[in-house]
């Protein structure tokens, strides 16, 4: 879902490339600036824009894992710890059950 917004973030900017792509073709056209600069604008541009999807990013991120602490929801990682937790205390219990039953015989 994170990569989904993200790509929705990241779609709003190419379209705003797009149109700004337009709007230097349409300047150089009438003369009105170089093509020189109409590559450093572009430049710029995308500069901007992948600084504006990284705070993006960082933003969801935030907001991500403010929501699971607000809705005290696990994570993957502390579930895959837990998992791993009683995976070991499983195995405990078995090596016990087998000492137990080799005592008592």
């Amino acid at each position: 879902m994170l990569d989904y917004l993200i790509s929705l973030g990241w779609g709003t900017f190419s379209l705003t490339r797009e149109k700004a792509e337009k709007v230097v073709e349409y300047l150089i056209k009438k003369g009105e600036i170089g093509r020189e600069d109409a590559r450093k604008a572009i430049k710029e541009l995308v500069e901007r824009g992948e600084e504006e999807r990284a705070k993006f990013k960082e933003y969801l991120n935030g907001e991500f894992s403010r929501l699971l602490q607000k809705r005290n929801l696990v994570t993957k990682t502390e579930f895959c710890e837990l998992e791993e937790r009683v995976r070991f205390l499983e195995e405990s219990l078995k090596k016990n059950e087998q000492n137990e039953g080799q005592e008592g015989l």
